[in-house]
């Protein structure tokens, strides 16, 4: 590492953050990047790095102790003390890396040499402190509570049986199906009242079902301070070729409930300022009144405007009687039943594919099966034929919305249709739905507004059947959950109630 011969604060920390990339480097190179990435290790660039460490507040306290979560090759950690050199922090600075990879750990030696020669020209003082040890196992390293904790965790799912999962539910109470949501929890547990996460970590625990337990977790004893998000997916890790939709944030722990607004910022990338800040309510992150704790995240004054919008109708499709399946036909576990479409023993298999942006379209040339052969046994997985709402569970970044949705019109000749189980499939007790309300709910599905109010919570590319049913519809009459007579005629009512326009 190079030496330090000037003075000027600036300079300063740009070594150091210099120095964090060329450590990240070289432990891309020296450890086994393959099994990095299946273990969802990535390394943090200098800028993510600083996105991170700037959020947090270092101006209450004579010293803060800081814990390091998987410290990697300590980038974190540079860019910490990078940051107290340049904005004058008079603290005392405490600060321990637990990491347990070898090759991770020999570069901490040469990092720790680097800060703690920055520290002592710019009377920085630091206590920096190598812990080999697993993050999660905190019995096996934590002595005392700390007053921050910082991290790029990994992002790995846990199998319901795996370790490192049972460990953390036996330590925090949480279910947690990803090692990012394990990290989060455990980095709570070991904060003092009143401490402060700073994390970049994947969007996808801001809904869903699988991270139920872990939003209320962070609702019931944090609130948020400060989130960053980022346009371009593709920028934030471009050495590892990562395109998960990450987000920054800044959690402070609290056992009591907090009125702050929370400051949220939308940047291109880490390279760039950002071209948004506004402060939300801690109300329109967290709403209390939601069993799901969804984590809203709106990145604008106009997403905000469209999430009240959204939420000001009164009725889900839920209260309407509809409900939403995702569609039972699983491929691999169906593959006897697959075939042709010109198989006579078969009914129509829809696919994602089949959802085209003027409806439903069978059969389409591909090389996945559009047929079903109707047995006693598979006739369970069928839905009578007419007119349903068909959305893709998962849309390719490529397409405009996160939302597509079509009408199933009723292909003539079959008396069933069948649903993949790529799709999620709108209907009224696996009956069919009125045609003219099929079309209103899928011209709202794929309006600007959803796709703007999915986008503020959901930082994947999956919907829902969750998401759907929760989603707050544009219908003002109380419907029946009882099908009238000639249900499926008409474009007018829905179960024999007039439908106001959308």
């Amino acid at each position: 590492m190079t030496s330090y011969r000037l003075h000027d604060k600036e300079q300063t920390g740009q070594h150091l953050r210099a120095s964090a990339d060329a450590l990240n480097k070289r432990l891309e190179s020296e450890s086994d990047r393959s099994g990095r990435a299946v273990m969802g290790q990535f390394t943090t660039p200098s800028e993510a790095a600083s996105s991170i460490v700037e959020i947090l507040d270092l101006t209450d306290a004579s010293q803060y102790r800081i814990v390091d979560a998987g410290a990697g090759a300590g980038a974190l950690m540079l860019s910490l003390v990078a940051q107290a050199i340049e904005t004058g922090v008079t603290a005392r600075l405490v600060i321990d890396m637990v990491e347990r990879d070898d090759a991770a750990l020999r570069l901490l030696d040469e990092a720790v040499g680097v800060a703690r020669a920055a520290g002592e020209l710019h009377g920085v003082e630091l206590d920096l402190n190598i812990i080999d040890a697993d993050f999660l196992d905190v019995g096996a390293w934590v002595q005392r509570p700390y007053d921050i904790a910082v991290m790029n965790p990994p992002y790995s799912k846990l199998g319901q049986h795996a370790a490192a999962r049972t460990m953390v539910h036996r330590n925090t109470g949480v279910e947690c199906p990803n090692l990012y949501a394990a990290f989060m929890a455990t980095a709570l547990i070991v904060l003092v009242d009143g401490g402060q996460l700073a994390a970049i970590t994947p969007r996808s625990f801001a809904n869903g079902r699988y991270f139920l337990p872990l939003r209320r977790f962070l609702a019931g004893g944090s609130a948020f301070r400060h989130v960053v998000l980022f346009d371009r997916r593709d920028r934030i890790f471009r050495s590892s070729s990562v395109l998960q939709e990450t987000v920054i944030f800044r959690l402070d722990k609290s056992a009591t409930p907090d009125a702050h607004g929370v400051v949220v910022e939308t940047r291109v990338d880490h390279q760039t300022p950002a071209h948004d800040i506004h402060e939300v309510p801690q109300s329109m992150i967290v709403s209390l009144e939601d069993p799901d704790r969804f984590i809203n995240l709106p990145g604008n004054t106009e997403v905000m405007a469209v999430a009240a919008r959204v939420r000001s109708y009164n009725e889900t499709l839920g209260s309407l009687g509809l409900s939403v399946s995702t569609g039972p036909v699983v491929g691999f576990r169906a593959t006897e039943y697959l075939t042709t479409a010109e198989d006579p023993a078969a009914v129509p298999l829809i696919y994602p594919n089949n959802v085209q942006p003027e409806g439903v379209c069978w059969p389409v040339k591909r090389a996945k099966a559009q047929g079903y052969v109707r047995t006693a046994e598979s006739a369970r997985r069928l839905f009578p034929n007419g007119h349903y709402v068909v959305v893709k569970r998962f849309t390719s970044k490529e397409e405009r919305r996160r939302v597509v949705a079509a009408v199933y019109e009723p292909i003539d000749g079959f008396e069933e249709v069948a649903f993949e189980n790529h799709v999620n499939v709108i209907h009224c007790n696996r009956e069919p739905i009125p045609r003219g309300v099929a079309e209103e709910i899928a011209d709202y599905l794929n309006s600007d507004d959803v796709d703007v109010y999915f986008r503020m919570f959901s930082g994947n590319t999956q919907v829902n059947a969750t998401d759907l049913r929760r989603l707050h519809v544009p219908l003002t009459a109380p419907l029946s959950r009882e099908p009238v007579p000639g249900h499926n005629e008409g474009n007018g009512s829905l179960f024999g109630h007039e439908v106001a326009g959308w």
